[in-house]
């Protein structure tokens, strides 16, 4: 068993060592502003962990502000955090945006089965017996 461990020390070493020096742009050490400088599979996050530049949104709503730097991270979406298709959520939750009263909330991670009942709510929704919302409800 220590030739073993020795042997998995030494791999995990030369393999972190050999890999940051000759890979500094792997996913996990690359710097971008969007997900689409991403490899497939990860997306651009901020320290937080949120999607930068405002992904996520129909309307980004950072027109007027510089754009922010995040790295690359194969990291989904938490519940009730704004995603995208290409960045999706946590396991059991869907990214998905809701119908409002006002424009344009973002996508968020919503409970699948809360998704799919509040998309088929509004799919049936017509006046006079229903109304779109006044405001946004951003996720549950």
């Amino acid at each position: 068993m220590g030739d073993k461990f020795a042997f998995l020390v030494i791999l995990c070493h030369f393999t972190l060592v050999w890999g940051v020096a000759v890979y500094p742009s792997w996913p996990g050490f690359k710097s971008c502003t969007s997900s689409a400088e991403c490899p497939v599979g990860f997306c651009c996050r901020d320290n937080d962990g949120n999607l930068i530049n405002g992904e996520g949104f129909e309307f980004s709503p950072i027109e007027n502000n510089p754009t922010v730097n995040g790295t690359c991270r194969r990291v989904p979406s938490q519940p009730g955090a704004v995603c995208t298709d290409r960045c999706g959520c946590t396991k059991g939750y869907t990214c998905y945006r809701t119908i409002t009263g006002a424009c344009c909330p973002p996508t968020t991670c919503w409970e699948s089965q809360a998704a799919a009942k509040d998309a088929a709510f509004w799919r049936n929704c017509a006046p006079p017996d229903c109304f779109f919302p006044p405001s946004a409800n951003l996720g549950r």
